[in-house]
């Protein structure tokens, strides 16, 4: 009888347990961790230990997830339970069925055999699960296993430019499964308070508006897409533009079962279709100049007074350092509010559209002594100069700030010129004073 009873607790423990890992399943699919083994070992002698730095081959690949800079947890193949990890290593290259790791911490010797775990992606659409494992993977394989990427996931529509309740789920399932990855930093939201204005169907061969919405963003990466409809599947059209790696177009069909809800919610629209006029654009070039100046020797304490003014400390200061050359450092130029990054180059392209833009530039004074390198005082005052530029014809503009750190004159000069009039200067500018604020106006 006890036999009995026991029998039945167990198979109804068992049920509940089965039930239980069921509905578990269907709400979130994909395990808690992959877990494999290093196999094999990159290095330039045969050793039976490896150690920090040291490259290793472990059976993990695509198939568990797995992209470049993710961080595999080390454990020793005695560890039935991976919770005593001995290391760390970092995902250099992933093929279908295997990666490459450099080992990147390790507090004992690690062997071959021993045991490689992450945590998987979790997700909710199985069936696009694959669309969206490829679109994060092509996404972050092109940089290095060190570098953070930037990624903005703009909206996903139909073949009418319509947002649908199903373009939103899917939105969301991209959002979803590339935040699971360190490497991915994702840019979300609106540029400002302005919303992000893009139809694939529409501007997708429009590349001065993609150029300009990721220099806007500040993102590596921008993704979107759009869907048709078939009798038992959904056919998704995805646009991959990469800053520094090229564009890529990617196709994905979507098999449903018929009557599947998708189906319904692709119908669904959620934000209706509305033309944005084209804008027209044109290219230019911004670039900087600085001037050093090199001040006598009797001019020394007019400029120390002038810098100093009656603060005694800076007053000794500045004449501790002996300083015989002042050059601009930390300059900061805008364009509409947002900062151009100049990455150690003397001009860098950048696209506008017609109309007004405002320019700012700013920098503060350095004081040298012979060399470049020999920075003895920076200035806490900074000097600052903004216009207004009215682009209204076509061509190829060069737009240059000169920098002139001296005390006298106009310590920021704006050039603009029509390269395609054989840089020609065509604006001219008006000056007006705000304070101590300059500001010029130029125009076609």
């Amino acid at each position: 009888m006890n036999n009995s009873r026991s029998t039945r607790f167990f198979l109804l423990t068992a049920l509940s347990t089965l039930i239980g890992l069921w509905v578990t399943a269907t709400c979130c699919y994909g395990a808690a961790l992959a877990t494999g083994e290093i196999t094999s070992a990159i290095i330039f002698q045969e050793r039976l230990h490896l150690t920090v730095g040291d490259k290793a081959v472990t059976n993990l690949g695509m198939r568990a997830g797995l992209v470049k800079g993710d961080i595999l947890s080390i454990t020793t193949r005695l560890d039935a339970t991976i919770e005593k990890p001995i290391g760390e290593c970092a995902v250099t290259r992933v093929d279908p069925n295997s990666s490459v790791c450099e080992i990147l911490s390790a507090n004992m010797e690690v062997e071959r055999g021993c045991k490689v775990s992450a945590p998987t992606l979790k997700y909710s659409m199985a069936n696009f699960y694959p669309m969206a494992y490829k679109l994060l993977f092509g996404s972050v394989d092109p940089y290095a296993a060190h570098e953070k990427v930037t990624v903005y996931i703009h909206n996903i529509f139909d073949n009418q430019n319509n947002t649908t309740k199903l373009s939103q789920r899917v939105k969301q399932e991209l959002i979803n499964i590339f935040a699971q990855k360190k490497k991915v930093h994702l840019q979300q939201g609106a540029i400002g308070k302005k919303e992000v204005r893009f139809h694939p169907g529409v501007d997708d061969d429009n590349h001065h508006l993609v150029s300009e919405l990721m220099r806007t963003l500040e993102v590596d990466v921008f993704l979107t897409g759009f869907y048709t409809l078939a009798q038992d599947k959904i056919n998704f059209t995805f646009y991959k533009y990469d800053r520094l790696h090229g564009d890529q177009k990617l196709t994905f069909q979507m098999a449903l079962a018929p009557g599947a809800p998708e189906f319904a919610e692709a119908k669904e629209i959620a934000v209706p279709y509305s033309p944005v006029p084209r804008k027209e654009y044109v290219s230019c070039t911004l670039a900087y100049r600085s001037l050093q100046y090199t001040p006598q020797k009797d001019e020394r304490k007019e400029i120390i007074a002038r810098e100093a003014g009656k603060d005694v400390f800076k007053t000794y200061e500045l004449r501790r350092t002996a300083f015989n050359i002042i050059s601009p450092v930390d300059p900061v130029i805008k364009v509409d509010d947002q900062d151009v990054g100049f990455a150690g180059k003397a001009q860098v392209p950048i696209i506008l559209t017609k109309g007004t833009h405002k320019l700012a530039v700013s920098f503060k004074r350095g004081y040298f002594f012979n060399t470049k390198d020999s920075l003895l005082y920076v200035s806490d005052k900074c000097i600052e100069k903004e216009a207004l530029l009215a682009i209204q014809r076509d061509g190829a503009y060069e737009i240059e700030a000169l920098l002139n750190p001296s005390f006298d004159g106009d310590n920021i000069k704006f050039s603009v010129y029509n390269v395609s009039e054989k840089k020609r200067q065509v604006l001219k500018g008006i000056v007006r004073t705000e304070a101590t604020k300059t500001v010029e106006f130029f125009k076609d």
